[in-house]
């Protein structure tokens, strides 16, 4: 048993984030998925962006070329993009059937431009939600005052939301709003609220970047602290004015910036019923692991270190932790959209 199979024992949902097309060509998320439990994937800008720099998508590219469908960067851009999510849906298909709808998804990002403008946004969603067809599709989309009600009117239609840039109590407490009052609008209509998921994602490291140097005990992860309060909330709240058959808010921890080698220590934060997400590099390195952390952090310990001063950098830090946050996802996916221009005038 490795550590993947260990946290899936847990209760510990684990996902991909950054497969590309030669995960799937090579059989590298299916053997991953049967053998390592690997329940979800993400597409993400940079490592499509490394996957085209390569080979992996050169047919991709002849076959636009020859049907003379190439007509620009970001209509190649889509193209891509909703092969592999049909490819990757297919292959998790298994899997959001065997758990009910619980796990099984392939993520993406809208368009980081689509996200100024709601209406924008909404228009990105619903393309490339009709586009890509399989309803194990999970939507990205950052969880700012612009956007949630973006998200809310996602979930109305019945679309599948992942919120992101949750940095804080109150900002999934607002997500859980939206979330509860997209599924009421879906009653209104007549709808089943059965088959409708919403996804709360916690960027761990970013939090131990911004506040750890201003705490007085920097060896002690404060994003860490943050997921447990989060989670404590979610055990208690988690059923909360949700209509009957509506699936629980669920959080997903992103350990995606946290380097493979100190990748162990967050993974006491396992937790039932959350997800964690991985970079490829992450789990190629623990495939051969079979055993979990010791817990490093104590209950004690968080209450005598959260304290109301870390509470209010903490609340000072959210709007300029989630704008580092968009404006690296516009550089990434611009640097995507360079790449393919580059491809095309090849």
């Amino acid at each position: 048993m490795n550590l993947l199979q260990s946290l899936r024992g847990c209760g510990q949902s684990v996902w991909l984030d950054g497969f590309e097309r030669t995960w799937v060509s090579s059989g590298q998320l299916q053997q991953a998925i049967e053998e390592d439990g690997l329940s979800g994937a993400r597409s993400n800008f940079e490592a499509l962006n490394l996957a085209i720099q390569g080979h992996a998508y050169d047919r991709d590219f002849s076959t636009l070329a020859q049907q003379g469908m190439s007509q620009s960067a970001r209509a190649d851009y889509e193209y891509l993009l909703v092969r592999d999510m049909q490819l990757a849906a297919d292959r998790l298909k298994q899997v959001h059937t065997h758990t009910q709808g619980r796990d099984g998804y392939v993520q993406v990002d809208l368009p980081p431009d689509t996200l100024f403008e709601a209406e924008t946004a909404i228009a990105a969603a619903q393309k490339i939600w009709r586009a890509v067809g399989w309803n194990n599709l999970l939507l990205r989309i950052p969880a700012t005052r612009l956007m949630l009600p973006v998200i809310e009117q996602l979930l109305r239609e019945g679309m599948n939301v992942n919120a992101t840039l949750v940095f804080s109590l109150n900002v999934y407490n607002q997500v859980f709003d939206s979330y509860l009052r997209g599924l009421e609008k879906q009653i209104q209509r007549g709808k089943s609220v059965s088959n409708s998921v919403c996804f709360a994602s916690f960027a761990i490291a970013q939090w131990d970047v911004a506040i750890n140097p201003l705490i007085a005990h920097p060896e002690t992860s404060f994003g860490m602290m943050q997921s447990r309060l989060l989670y404590e909330h979610y055990q208690s709240e988690r059923q909360r004015s949700l209509p009957k058959g509506a699936k629980p808010l669920r959080l997903v921890w992103d350990c995606t910036d946290i380097p493979p080698e100190c990748a162990w220590q967050y993974f006491q934060i396992a937790t039932p019923e959350t997800v964690m997400m991985l970079k490829p590099s992450t789990l190629l390195k623990y495939r051969k692991v079979s055993l979990l952390p010791t817990r490093l952090i104590d209950d004690e310990s968080n209450e005598q270190i959260l304290t109301s001063e870390t509470e209010i950098l903490s609340d000072k830090r959210v709007d300029q932790l989630v704008n580092e946050e968009m404006a690296r996802s516009l550089n990434a996916f611009q640097q995507l959209l360079d790449t393919l221009e580059h491809k095309r005038r090849r």
